[in-house]
């Protein structure tokens, strides 16, 4: 090994949370290896340590309090490492972190990601510790770095103006802040011209964006926009809000081949009073007659969800309304939680909360029933060919590859060449809870070749 080498620094980064996290990331690795500090697993010897931070539930917090505990000792073993906390609870707790830890140096919240070289490099100096909350800045002006050599995130919105009670977004995060549709089209074809060929959009409510832009646009300008982008064989979108998905944006998804038809759309409850309280401006019928006419438009849709239960004052009535909900929509995967009231958000006044032991009863009962629809819905693919977009290694069993469909769920099969980046043919073997078991019949062998693959020998399927 060189000198040079040898004498790069080293970062640590753990990110919790959802996707604009994972995006965020990037962001900070990206500003980190500019100043020439490499990326390490080990926490203990890493002369920058980060944690870019989740705050939607509380046992997001417990996980990084729990976590930053351990570097104390880091410390005492490291004294000059640099200990840094950024993103959502950063931005909820500011000050509070420098209290309660004397390990961490650095407070950076979710508009204040741009200052982080500058506040890392003065701890280094020896010219104290800081925090950085201000509500003023944003990322946009930092280009994605993708990760990834095959897919890349592209943040079109910051921020939330829908102040649904259950949720602190908007309160961490800011009010809406739409990047001009120009800079979003000139950044998807810059990651597709470097080589990545699936691109994710990112919002807070994704398809809210461009209401505050003059003039104004829409989510739909941004897709019709995209059609036909050389490259870009999908392209996926996260999170929208039920309330913003109009024909419109439907019908220009419809529109465009890139299109993946796994979409993720948040219904939190089946009942129209829960959701009224939860301030989601739809009722149960509206998100059926949603997904009703986004099934005759996108064909191959297939839908996740994200779902509460326990929000205060739910009945066991209106409990079994979001049953009946998730039985008619049959999602292909849900993210089911019980209740988490979080400080400073409206759901943590109300007087009416439900019992743990309830929340946890209607939590099991709920994921029982999702369960099963997701094995009944993926047994329907048992025996036909998907294409998918290879990941990489099972992170359980390096024999096998991973990807996923078009459809959003994950496939494994039994490869040893890495194919990571490439399209593939897969035969489904079984299906499961999670996605499938299948066989590889076929694969690029460079881009846009394809090849087809001898058969293999039987090999046993397994969980």
């Amino acid at each position: 090994m060189s000198e040079a080498v040898r004498s790069l620094g080293t970062y640590y980064l753990q990110t919790y949370g959802c996707q604009m996290n994972e995006y965020d990331s990037e962001l900070i690795s990206w500003m980190l290896e500019q100043m020439h500090y490499a990326p390490t697993d080990d926490p203990a010897t890493a002369d920058i340590a980060v944690f870019n931070t989740c705050c939607i539930r509380d046992n997001a917090d417990q996980k990084v309090y729990g976590r930053l505990g351990e570097f104390k000792g880091f410390k005492r073993d490291n004294p000059n490492q640099v200990l840094a906390v950024s993103g959502c609870l950063a931005q909820k707790d500011g000050e509070e972190f420098l209290q309660r830890f004397s390990q961490v140096d650095v407070v950076v919240g979710t508009h204040n990601l741009t200052e982080v070289p500058d506040l890392v490099q003065r701890v280094q100096r020896g010219e104290g510790r800081f925090v950085r909350v201000e509500r003023v800045g944003d990322s946009f002006s930092l280009l994605a770095n993708p990760r990834n050599t095959h897919s890349a995130m592209v943040t079109i919105s910051m921020g939330c103006d829908q102040w649904c009670t259950f949720c602190i977004v908007p309160y961490v995060r800011g009010k809406l802040k739409s990047r001009p549709l120009e800079q979003v089209v000139s950044e998807v074809k810059r990651v597709v011209r470097e080589g990545r060929r699936e691109v994710m959009l990112l919002g807070q409510n994704v398809n809210d964006y461009g209401r505050d832009l003059t003039p104004k646009k829409d989510f739909g300008d941004i897709i019709r926009a995209l059609k036909g982008t050389p490259g870009l064989d999908r392209l996926r979108f996260m999170s929208p809000h039920p309330a913003y998905f109009t024909q419109s944006v439907i019908d220009a998804l419809a529109d465009n081949p890139a299109t993946c038809g796994g979409i993720h759309l948040p219904v939190q409850s089946g009942d129209d009073e829960v959701l009224k309280r939860m301030r989601r401006k739809y009722t149960s019928a509206e998100f059926l007659d949603l997904v009703a006419r986004m099934r005759a438009a996108i064909p191959d849709l297939s839908l996740s969800t994200d779902i509460i239960v326990g929000f205060p004052g739910e009945t066991e009535e209106q409990f079994q309304n979001t049953l009946e909900l998730v039985r008619q929509a049959r999602f292909r995967n849900a993210f089911m939680f019980s209740y988490s009231p979080r400080p400073g958000t409206p759901g943590n006044l109300f007087t009416d909360q439900v019992p743990e032991e309830v929340k946890s009863d209607r939590l099991q009962r709920l994921i029982a029933l999702q369960n099963e629809i997701a094995v009944e819905e993926n047994r329907m693919l048992e025996g036909q060919t998907i294409e998918i977009m290879v990941e990489g290694r099972s992170k359980k069993d390096a024999t096998r590859l991973t990807g996923r469909g078009r459809c959003g769920r994950l496939t494994h099969f039994q490869c040893e060449e890495d194919l990571t980046g490439r399209l593939a043919r897969v035969r489904i073997q079984k299906a499961f809870v999670w996605g499938f078991q299948g066989e590889l019949e076929a694969c690029e062998s460079r881009l846009g070749e394809w090849s087809l693959v001898p058969p293999a020998p039987s090999i046993p399927v397994v969980a």
